[in-house]
């Protein structure tokens, strides 16, 4: 019996060998349909005045742009997103510092709005001096999406280069892959 059984599972075995080999195809990509340019989100294309002392870098991942401060840590880049809800995005940052989460009424007493180019942008500045860690961001609303300016690092260091940061962030002209 045990030989009967073994013959069926070898059986088997030699019929699997004999399938036909996978085969693979080439699908065209569905077109996407053409939007017009009210429809299309803003490119992150801008020019800007760097100041004395900055270089732009490599982006890489979800930066778009991506600056060095010379003689700090400081790490500032752009990240475009489609969404733009300040208060959570505030309490984010405050959590990223060691700093608890305010309300929303609070959020808004710091939060300082102002126009780059035309657009609304919403600009705060974080900065914990217990463990010097800090977060100075702005929110351009370009509906429907946002681009997020982020500088991180010491708090120390942040807050003597928020005049160059504000002045970086006014300079501003954006445009459509400029």
């Amino acid at each position: 019996m045990r030989h009967g059984f073994l013959f069926v599972v070898f059986s088997l075995m030699l019929a699997g060998c004999e399938r036909e080999e996978i085969q693979t195809y080439q699908a065209p990509k569905e077109a996407k349909p053409v939007q017009s340019l009210e429809e299309q989100p803003a490119e992150p294309g801008f020019a800007a005045t760097l100041p004395k002392g900055w270089t732009e870098q490599e982006a890489s991942g979800m930066r778009t742009a991506s600056y060095a401060i010379e003689g700090t840590a400081i790490d500032f880049y752009l990240i475009p997103l489609m969404v733009g809800d300040v208060p959570s995005n505030v309490n984010r940052w405050r959590g990223q510092v060691g700093l608890p989460p305010e309300s929303p009424e609070a959020i808004a007493e710091k939060v300082e709005t102002f126009q780059i180019d035309g657009h609304e942008t919403h600009y705060i500045e974080i900065l914990n001096t217990e463990n010097d860690r800090g977060i100075v961001a702005a929110i351009v609303d370009l509906a429907p999406q946002y681009w997020y300016f982020t500088a991180k690092g010491s708090a120390s260091e942040l807050e003597s280069h928020t005049q160059e940061i504000r002045a970086f962030l006014e300079s501003l002209k954006i445009g459509r892959g400029q």
